[in-house]
């Protein structure tokens, strides 16, 4: 479910494109040697900031995930019960 999520992220994040605008790439005419390593660098380095920005994402979804189930494990516990009602074990296969 995790890796949906950030595949989800790196989707929008590539439609956004959310570097170009602030980082252009400008190529001096006769360097097609920098030019070429350059678009390289800079592709790898926004490769870096995406995988940044998915990492904190999956964290960031991981504790609320995990704290939702804490809030709804602590629900269930707390739920009173009515005398004489017979409990069910839903994990039960002999019915």
């Amino acid at each position: 479910m995790l890796f949906l999520w950030a595949l989800a992220f790196v989707l929008i994040l590539q439609e956004q494109d959310p570097l170009a605008a602030g980082d252009p790439v400008s190529m001096v005419p006769g360097s097609s040697e920098r030019g070429s390593w350059c678009n390289e660098h800079m592709i790898h380095e926004r490769l870096d900031i995406i995988e940044e920005k998915v990492i904190k994402t999956v964290e960031h979804l991981e504790s609320e995930v995990k704290s939702l189930l804490n809030i709804i494990s602590e629900t269930t516990m707390n739920i009173p019960t009515v005398p004489g009602t017979p409990l069910i074990d839903v994990f039960d296969d002999t019915s």
